[in-house]
């Protein structure tokens, strides 16, 4: 019995160690797992953290580049830096195809940038595979990702025709027309830039870009009502680089898909933004400069007669400059146009536009140009410019530093005053005939070419003189023997026909001075010695001999 008892005694003690070291390592297996779970946390935190970190730290440096991009520094130091530390290979590799949208947006944003600061940086990116993913990202979900790749695609275009060339090798005209056709605007204007610089990059190109579709699209844009001012700019500049290209996209704007009318639509409305109807302007003129016959369908919409009113804007330099490019665009091409410009009220127009240019190289060339233009093809046009003064600023910018400035002042002088007296009269009397004459006298003679441009402008304001006082002047010792032969030519005809010129020819004191350059030996030389011969025997010989004996 006591066996027994000292038996189960014993079992019992052994189930219970049994038990005790069961219990032990389930708790220590507990232990172990609560010890795991804490570290499996704990890494999943740091993970967490140390993404995060990099979030944050890209950030950083992508807001870093963005500022540093902003720099102007007229030594480049800024972009060179850039450069040595490699900083598009770490653009490109791998924050461009960043899987956070905002970062991908801002990379791409600096590789425009870039991309348009030097042409080294855009072969960076047609040739070393980075092209591709800017493709890619023109069809991220994200709207602002998509703006900042069109934007790479148009600087690296903008950066030479052969970048354009590979551009369009890549495939990217289907990602264009897409974005073309997006319903958010910021992808939309973007698409439309990159287009515009495609198109602008050469003609060949813009043949291959602007297909019937591409043309229907822009233009169908350019109808819809409410569109911000910076897409419908967008879309006129565009717009403006197809015309510039060929007379066959030109005529293929305006007869297959109505350009023109939206276009007349901005040069007429009141409520046009000025930098809107001055790219409208710039477009028409376009369209103008390829043939008679589109000039005619502009000229039908009315756009000449806008123009011609525009001139005299006192608020936006660009709508009067661009208006006066459109009207010397039309003018040149046949007398019919210039009087159809003339009668829209261009004479006077014209010369307000060149009061408001004064100081302004490039109006003061469109106006003169636009002037002479007009002036060279009909009297009657000529005579209605004269007559409203547009002569005038002609005659202010005779004397201007720059020369082809001046040229082109004397050559519209010449185009106005050879028509008749009426023409030319006016001018000698508004001062045209002396500033001519000193210019020529003042100018070196190696300067040939220049000098002969003026002696012809002389020539012709000279032939044409109403009468014989307004030459008077000129009879001088300072004016070359060259040129003095021309006025004595003209001189001696004028006289003869009116005893009151004769008068004046004394009293002015031009027969005293004819008689002292006559005894000169050797300064005139023939046929001016005959005319001055032929004038003085117009007089009675005793005066003649009086101012002789005086010289």
């Amino acid at each position: 019995m006591f066996l027994a008892i000292d038996q189960y005694k014993s079992d019992c003690k052994n189930n219970m160690t049994l038990n005790l070291t069961s219990t032990n390592k389930s708790t220590q297996r507990s232990k172990a797992s609560t010890t795991s779970s804490k570290g499996s946390l704990g890494t999943l935190k740091q993970i967490t953290q140390a993404f995060r970190a990099y979030q944050v730290a890209r950030n950083e440096f992508i807001n870093s580049l963005t500022g540093f991009l902003e720099i102007e520094d007229d030594d480049s130091a800024t972009l060179e830096a850039l450069m040595k530390n490699d900083v598009m290979a770490v653009l490109c590799c791998p924050l461009s195809q960043d899987p956070v949208a905002g970062i991908q947006s801002l990379t791409l944003q600096c590789l425009a940038k870039l991309s348009a600061a030097d042409p080294l940086l855009s072969q960076v990116v047609v040739s070393c595979g980075i092209l591709d993913g800017v493709l890619a990202s023109m069809a991220h979900e994200h709207a602002p990702v998509q703006a900042s790749a069109s934007n790479v695609i148009s600087a690296v275009t903008g950066s030479g025709p052969e970048f354009a060339k590979k551009v369009l090798k890549s495939g990217v005209m289907p990602a264009l027309l897409n974005n073309l056709q997006s319903s958010n605007l910021l992808v939309k204007e973007a698409a439309v830039n990159t287009l515009a610089t495609l198109i602008e990059s050469s003609p060949e190109h813009a043949a291959l870009v602007c297909t019937e579709h591409v043309l229907s699209v822009l233009v169908s844009l350019l109808r819809v009502q409410g569109s911000p001012r910076t897409l419908l700019l967008a879309l006129v500049v565009c717009l403006s680089h197809v015309a510039a290209k060929s007379a066959a996209l030109s005529e293929a704007l305006v007869t297959k898909h109505g350009a023109l009318k939206p276009l007349t639509a901005f040069v007429q409305g009141a409520n046009t933004p000025p930098d809107i109807k001055a790219a409208s302007l710039n477009a028409s003129a376009q369209i103008c400069r390829h043939n008679e016959e589109l000039v005619n369908q502009v000229a039908n919409a009315g756009v000449l007669t806008s123009a011609v009113q525009l001139l005299t804007d006192k608020m936006t330099s660009a709508v009067r400059r661009n208006s006066s490019g459109l009207l010397l665009q039309a003018t040149q091409k046949t007398p019919d146009l210039a009087e159809v410009v003339a009668r829209a009220g261009a004479p006077a127009c014209l010369q307000t536009f060149m009061t408001l240019e004064a100081g302004n190289r490039d109006g003061m060339l469109a106006g003169c140009m636009i002037i002479g233009t007009m002036g060279s093809f009909k009297a009657v046009t000529a005579k209605a410019l004269v007559d409203a003064g547009a002569g005038t600023p002609l005659i202010t910018c005779v004397p201007h530093a720059d020369q082809e400035v001046a040229g082109v002042a004397a050559w519209a002088i010449e185009q106005l005053g050879q028509h008749s007296e009426e023409t030319a009269g006016p001018l000698v009397t508004a001062g045209a005939l002396m500033a001519l004459s000193q210019v020529y006298c003042s100018m070196p003679k190696k300067k040939t070419e220049l000098r002969s441009k003026r002696k012809s402008s002389i020539k012709t304001l000279i032939r044409c003189a109403p009468n014989a006082q307004s030459l008077e002047p000129f009879v001088d010792k300072a004016i070359p023997p060259p040129l003095l032969k021309h006025f004595l030519r003209r001189l001696e005809p004028l006289l003869a026909k009116s005893p009151k010129d004769r008068q004046s020819f004394v009293t002015s004191g031009a027969l005293h001075r004819l008689q002292t350059i006559m005894a000169v030996p050797g300064l005139l030389k023939e046929p001016a010695v005959s005319h001055a011969f032929s004038i003085s025997s117009l007089f009675p010989e005793d005066v003649v001999k009086y101012y002789a004996g005086n010289s």
